[in-house]
């Protein structure tokens, strides 16, 4: 791999992580996995620079429901280990989606269990559990539902029933993570954002998450003053995926000028990149190894006086 190559894989695996472990992507010989070969997901995902790129506007769009905020605000270590949760978001995408059967289960069955003990009161005086099968529906929505929309914007297009199969698929993770009712087609992807929309609004804790992005140590590095004007970009270049209400939202809404004139080539020049770093990410090699494998049946015993 040549150096510019390198450079570029290292940086994206500083934020997201290695995603190679012969544990979860190896196994057992001919394992489909929980989604399987030929599947939308596995050409989706495979794009690591969709998956790394939709990530500012899946957690924004997550956190900008009160009761997930309140949980992430109480219990979760984003101000103090960033980069390990980065790290495991990313992880839950691929393992989920490339890893084998026993390795995704046991995952999904892990966050479950840390879900279980997350419940409190948001500060205004609104009682959440985070299995709550609503609000585990919401997150979970967010990541696939961004994620389409940045592998279409600098990807390529999908038609609608490769836009209907991507969500059914993604909705199987979503069910055994304890989702209630999820979009499974488009159609039902949009009428579901509406029915949330009412629900969603920024507070306290939503300004603290936001101001810890642009302090953030997962983006850009140097003078602290640079840095913050650094992270201010790519946090308006993370949420132009997001719908205009929701970036009005936010308070980090640009022009349309802006867009076109900086966010876009930025985007588009570091989703190409990526992809041409990556080629086929390890994730996805050691997947299709494993499905291609033969399972080896055991020789018969020599019978004697044939031998």
């Amino acid at each position: 791999m040549n150096f510019l190559k390198r450079s570029l894989v290292d940086e994206y695996t500083r934020v997201s992580g290695r995603h190679d472990d012969p544990k979860v992507y190896g196994g057992p010989a001919g394992d489909p996995g929980l989604i399987g070969p030929g599947s939308v997901s596995w050409e989706i995902h495979s794009d690591m620079s969709a998956v790394g790129l939709a990530g500012v506007a899946a957690i924004t769009m997550e956190i900008l429901h009160p009761s997930v905020m309140a949980g992430v605000h109480d219990r979760s270590n984003y101000r103090t280990k960033p980069f390990e949760r980065a790290r495991n978001t990313a992880g839950y995408v691929f393992a989920t989606t490339f890893g084998n059967t026993d390795a995704a289960e046991a995952l999904i069955a892990r966050v479950r269990r840390m879900h279980e003990r997350v419940e409190g009161v948001r500060p205004d005086g609104t009682p959440y559990r985070a299995m709550d099968p609503t609000l585990i529906g919401w997150v979970h929505t967010c990541i696939p539902w961004a994620v389409m929309r940045i592998f279409e914007r600098y990807n390529r297009p999908l038609d609608p029933s490769e836009r209907d199969r991507y969500l059914a698929e993604q909705a199987i993770i979503g069910h055994k993570g304890g989702a209630g009712e999820i979009p499974v087609t488009a159609a039902d992807l949009e009428e579901y954002i509406e029915e949330m929309r009412p629900r969603l609004a920024v507070n306290e804790q939503t300004r603290q998450f936001f101001e810890f992005l642009l302090e953030s140590p997962l983006g850009a590095k140097g003078p602290a003053p640079l840095a913050r004007q650094i992270n201010r970009f790519d946090v308006h270049a993370g949420i132009s995926a997001m719908p205009e209400w929701a970036r009005q939202l936010t308070g980090y809404d640009h022009s349309p000028r802006f867009q076109r004139l900086a966010v876009e080539p930025y985007l588009r020049t570091v989703s190409r990149s990526l992809r041409w770093a990556f080629g086929v990410p390890p994730c996805r090699a050691m997947a299709e190894a494993r499905v291609a494998a033969v399972v080896q049946q055991p020789r018969p015993a020599p019978v004697a006086g044939l031998a």
